[in-house]
């Protein structure tokens, strides 16, 4: 007569959660994103701050809008910067002359044009006008950008100056000067950011293709 053979009961259960290729294909998704992380982490450190000032002066155009005492300004000029030289400045705003002796500046867009590259901002202002077509002016700008030497810089600057209305439709910029913080993140840590960014996508990428 044949007995049954019982299991004990303090028999194992194996649970095989992964394949080989599915657990290689999670370490390297896993070494991805934690490089990613490094990365990210290591490039919010490093940034160099340094002081950016200059002047300059140039003409504007006043184009007229559907609101009584409210001009779009286009203007051009040039200046000097006291670390990257010379440049060209180009930017548009929007100008309320209709509360006097005030003025309202916003919706200001400034690009500075250097040999080395072009650094872009956007911000707002005021001014005070002393009733014989001239006013004084300050203006608040963020740094978004750049482009060459500039690219991912980030900053703000204060302006100043004087404006003059010349005719009713141009006026002239002159004594203005700016002065303020231009950062500059390290070439290293944008290398680092690229690379993780990079392993961490291929990694998930053939995890889903597996």
């Amino acid at each position: 007569m044949k007995h049954r053979q019982q299991h004990s009961p303090t028999s194992t259960i194996t649970c095989r959660l992964f394949t080989p290729t599915e657990f290689c294909s999670v370490r390297r998704a896993t070494t991805g994103v934690a490089l990613l992380l490094f990365a990210i982490t290591w490039v919010a450190v490093p940034m160099q701050a340094s002081t950016i000032s200059g002047t300059f002066d140039g003409t504007g155009t006043l184009t007229p809008t559907g609101t009584p005492g409210v001009f779009i300004q286009n203007f051009t000029g040039d200046g000097t910067d006291t670390t990257y030289g010379a440049f060209d400045a180009m930017s548009q705003s929007t100008v309320d002359f209709s509360n006097p002796p005030n003025i309202a500046i916003t919706n200001a867009m400034l690009t500075q044009i250097f040999p080395q590259g072009k650094l872009f901002g956007k911000g707002s202002g005021s001014g005070t006008g002393n009733g014989h077509g001239t006013a004084t002016f300050t203006a608040d700008f963020v740094i978004t950008g750049g482009t060459g030497i500039f690219e991912h810089d980030h900053g703000e600057i204060i302006l100043t100056g004087t404006i003059t209305q010349t005719s009713p439709t141009t006026v002239v910029v002159s004594d203005a000067s700016y002065t303020g913080t231009l950062v500059t993140p390290e070439a290293s840590s944008l290398v680092l950011l690229l690379l993780g960014a990079t392993l961490g996508h291929r990694a998930m990428t053939k995890k889903q293709a597996v």
